[in-house]
């Protein structure tokens, strides 16, 4: 996750092992969360786990200031009970985006991804005038 100044949380992994390797866990950058599912796949529970004790202790670490946004996609492990409680409590306010719908509505595919890929052609378009077609390698 990003914050809107740019700083980067860590994330979690996750993995569909019964029990997480030790090798595995030992790698792995202290900060950052492990999970586990049958599947590798995040759930309600594991998302809540990162939420708690991944990311938010990560905001109070770096003094960002609450009452704080938190916008998430509408996929079902990102919204329950136990997640909203939680928010509820320390000051974040959760906005869920509309499911399958990211393409559209997600903030950085709206506010920089769009424009930095029309900016992008642009400048290849240009390049390519400048060198007589060629194209980029």
């Amino acid at each position: 996750m990003t914050n809107a100044c740019g700083m980067v949380a860590p994330p979690m992994v996750m993995f569909s092992y019964q029990r997480i390797p030790r090798s595995i866990v030992q790698e792995m950058p202290r900060k950052w969360g492990l999970g586990r599912s049958d599947n590798g796949w995040m759930t309600g529970e594991s998302f809540f786990e990162y939420v708690a004790n991944v990311w938010f202790p990560w905001v109070k670490e770096n003094k960002i200031e609450l009452p704080i946004l938190l916008f998430l996609d509408g996929h079902s492990s990102h919204l329950t009970m136990a997640l909203s409680d939680f928010c509820f409590s320390n000051e974040i306010e959760l906005i869920a985006l509309y499911p399958n719908a990211t393409h559209i509505l997600q903030p950085l595919d709206v506010a920089l991804f769009r424009p930095l890929k029309s900016a992008w052609k642009k400048v290849v378009h240009q390049w390519r005038i400048e060198n007589n077609g060629s194209r980029l390698k």
